[in-house]
C-alpha cells in the first residue's frame, strides 16, 4: 500500500513540474527580451579593399580594365565608420540594420599606363564613395539559453559610386589625341538577402557570434552576387552598454549593363571592427 502511494505521489510531482518548468522558461525568455528590446551602436573598422572594374564600350567594341588599388593607387586600407542596431519586438522575432560609407580618393600624376585598349599619358584620378545598407528580419530557429540560431532574410542596399577621370595624351585603337576621358558608375540596387546568425553565450556578459549571408538578384540594369561573413565577440558591461569586436569578409561580383556599355565590378574587402552599443 505504501509503495503504491509513493509511486502515485511521484507521478503527480513529475506531472506538476512539467508545466511549471515550461512557464518558468517562457517567463525568463520574455524577461530577457523585455530588458533590452532595442540596441543602437556606432563603431569603426579598418578595411583592406580589393577592387577591379572593367568598362566595355559596345559600340566601339573596346574595354578599359582598372585595378583601382594597383593601377590607380587608390588607398588599399581605409578606416570607415559603421552604424548598426537591432529591435527585438517579440521573443522570436527581431529587426536588424547596419550602414557604412566608403570614401576613397586617388590622384595619379605623370601617369603612363595602358588600360586594355586605352593608353593614358598624363594625369588620372579615381574616387570611391560607395554606401552599404542592410535591413534584415531575424526569426529564431533554436534557443536553449546558451546558444541561439536565427534565420535572416532582408534587403541589402548596394549604392555604387565610382568616378574615373584621365587627361593628357589618350590613345584609343592606335589613334592618339589630347583630351580627357571620364567613366562613371553610379547606381543603387536593393537586393534580397538570406543567411544565418549563430550566437553562443559563455557567461551573462560574454558571447560569440558568427553570421553568414548571401545576396543575389538584379534590379534594373544591375545584377549582383554577394557573399559576406563575420565572426565577433560581444561583451555586455551592464544592462545598458555593450561592446562588439570582430572580423568581417565581403565579396561581390556586380554587372551593370545597358545598350551602350557593360561594367563588370569585383568588390571585396576584409576588415577588423569594434563598436559600442546602448540598450534601451
Amino acid at each position: 500500500m505504501f509503495k503504491h502511494r509513493f509511486l502515485l505521489l511521484t507521478a503527480l510531482l513529475i506531472i506538476a513540474s512539467v508545466p511549471t518548468n515550461n512557464v518558468y522558461a517562457e517567463r525568463m525568455q520574455t524577461d530577457l527580451y523585455k530588458s533590452s528590446k532595442f540596441a543602437l551602436g556606432i563603431g569603426t573598422a579598418i578595411v583592406k579593399f580589393d577592387t577591379n572594374v572593367k568598362y566595355t564600350d559596345k559600340a566601339r567594341v573596346r574595354s578599359t580594365y582598372l585595378d583601382l588599388e594597383g593601377n590607380l593607387d587608390l588607398p588599399e586600407v581605409s578606416v570607415v565608420t559603421t552604424i548598426y542596431g537591432a529591435y527585438q519586438f517579440k521573443p522570436k522575432h527581431r529587426l536588424g540594420f547596419s550602414y557604412f560609407n566608403v570614401n576613397r580618393e586617388s590622384n595619379v600624376f605623370n601617369i603612363d599606363k595602358t588600360f586594355e585598349d586605352v593608353k593614358v599619358v598624363g594625369n588620372a584620378s579615381i574616387t570611391d564613395t560607395t554606401d552599404f545598407y542592410q535591413l534584415d528580419y531575424g526569426y529564431n530557429l533554436f534557443n536553449d539559453g546558451h546558444s541561439k540560431i536565427d534565420l535572416l532574410a532582408g534587403i541589402y542596399g548596394l549604392d555604387l559610386k565610382y568616378v574615373f577621370s584621365a587627361g593628357g595624351d589618350i590613345t584609343i585603337d592606335g589613334v592618339t589625341t589630347s583630351g580627357s576621358i571620364e567613366e562613371e558608375t553610379k547606381i543603387f540596387a536593393p537586393l534580397p538577402l538570406i543567411g544565418l546568425d549563430f550566437l553562443f553565450r559563455i557567461t551573462d556578459s560574454w558571447s560569440f557570434a558568427t553570421k553568414v549571408a548571401f545576396v543575389t538578384g538584379s534590379h534594373g540594369d544591375l545584377s549582383a552576387n554577394v557573399f559576406q561573413t563575420s565572426i565577433n565577440a560581444q561583451y555586455r558591461f551592464n544592462r545598458y552598454v555593450g561592446v562588439v569586436m570582430g572580423l568581417a569578409h565581403f565579396d561581390a561580383d556586380v554587372v551593370i549593363e545597358d545598350n551602350l556599355e557593360k561594367q563588370n565590378i569585383s568588390y571585396g574587402y576584409d576588415g577588423a571592427y569594434i563598436g559600442m552599443h546602448f540598450f534601451l
